[in-house]
């Protein structure tokens, strides 16, 4: 099965997924959280459906289950750069306000351990949609399309949810959310795209995508203001947001910083997809770091 049939595979999987748990699930507040199971699952299924028993394991190894340092550093502070710009420029509005902060030692502990626990919960997302179908599409299109290819893929399985559910995202008028909450995951796919890339692996991006869900929900829980207005502005939904995550994409889509054009670096997926049908043979294990 080649490269783009097994993406075809694990999408419809995933959407059907994403869709059946919308419709049986509208009013629970645990269908966002389950919903971020259905892509390692429709990995799973994929893998079965598509590989022999005996290479299953190299696929799953080939997610990258490494990080560096700065790929860890940077997973950790861009999200809480762009929740600054996105919650400051609304604060600087008058749209929202906050209580002065106490920050304690219980604090810290507690928003430490929910950053780490979301971040493990997120691998159920980041194992389908940087660790699988990524190296996939970038066998197709070039470095930066195949990041905002994967993004616009993620960004749709969160439609189910957004229309059909009351749990997920629920303020402000649909006509506005839904369309910006979209272009936002689809941008944001190129930051995750960029940081898979650099670290060699989904940890950084399975932290990044998690302190970005702790560190907005947080500020969003704690803000006084309008639910809908605060939606509109700022938030995951917000197009402050959306403006911001935009202008980090631009910058990493650069031609001065990456070359955009070339093909994604995956050093050794073309030959063991083709030793898979027995065409080729595996010329080795994704080695090192990806190299800018």
């Amino acid at each position: 099965m080649t490269p783009l049939r097994q993406s075809a595979l694990y999408l419809g999987l995933t959407y059907a997924l994403a869709l059946g748990i919308a419709l049986l699930m509208p009013h629970n507040e645990l269908a966002p959280i389950i919903s971020i199971f259905a892509p390692v699952l429709a990995v799973t299924v994929t893998c079965l459906l598509a590989y022999p028993k005996g290479r299953r394991k190299q696929v799953w190894a080939e997610f990258g289950w490494r990080a560096t340092k700065r790929s860890l550093l940077i997973a950790l502070a861009l999200p809480c750069v762009i929740a600054a710009v996105s919650f400051g420029t609304a604060v600087a509005l008058g749209v929202a306000r906050y209580p002065s902060p106490r920050i304690t030692l219980d604090f810290v502990a507690n928003y430490s351990v929910e950053l780490l626990l979301g971040s493990l919960i997120i691998l159920g997302e980041e194992i389908g949609w940087r660790g699988f179908l990524l190296r996939r599409l970038a066998t197709a299109l070039p470095r930066g399309r195949a990041w905002l290819a994967t993004g616009a893929f993620h960004a749709c399985f969160h439609l189910p949810l957004l229309l059909l559910s009351t749990t997920y995202q629920s303020a402000g008028n649909r006509l506005i959310v839904v369309p910006c909450v979209l272009v936002t995951i689809t941008l944001g796919g190129v930051a995750y795209g960029w940081l898979r890339e650099q670290s060699g692996g989904i940890w950084a991006v399975a932290l990044m995508h998690g302190t970005f869900n702790t560190v907005f929900e947080a500020l969003t829980a704690g803000a006084i203001a309008s639910a809908a207005t605060l939606a509109y502005v700022t938030t995951e939904t917000g197009v402050v947001t959306m403006i911001t995550i935009g202008a980090v994409g631009a910058v990493l889509l650069n031609p001065g910083l990456r070359r955009v054009g070339a093909p994604a670096r995956f050093p050794v997926q073309r030959a063991v997809w083709r030793r898979s049908t027995g065409a080729a043979t595996d010329s080795g294990s994704e080695g090192g770091r990806v190299k800018a």
